[in-house]
């Protein structure tokens, strides 16, 4: 993998915390970027997977968790819920 190099400024508690971390795992400070852009990402992807859900939910009917296991535990399609 091609790698580069970047520059960026931050305050100075944010190194310190930043400096403390990379110590703390004993990783390199790029380690620790590159997990935190993974972590970023994957919230982004579970934001948008809620996102999606809520919609999905919604379309069911579903406004609680009960509903949402009683549906879970059920036979009932998709498709034959919406059409209620």
């Amino acid at each position: 993998m091609a790698m580069t190099t970047i520059s960026f400024s931050v305050e100075d508690d944010i190194k310190k915390r930043f400096d403390k971390w990379a110590k703390r795992d004993k990783k390199s400070k790029s380690d620790v970027l590159r997990d935190m852009v993974k972590t970023y990402e994957f919230n982004e992807v579970m934001e948008s997977i809620q996102k999606d859900a809520s919609s999905t939910l919604k379309d069911l009917g579903i406004d609680t968790e009960d509903q949402l296991y009683e549906y879970l535990e059920s036979d009932e399609k998709y498709e034959d819920r919406i059409r209620h």
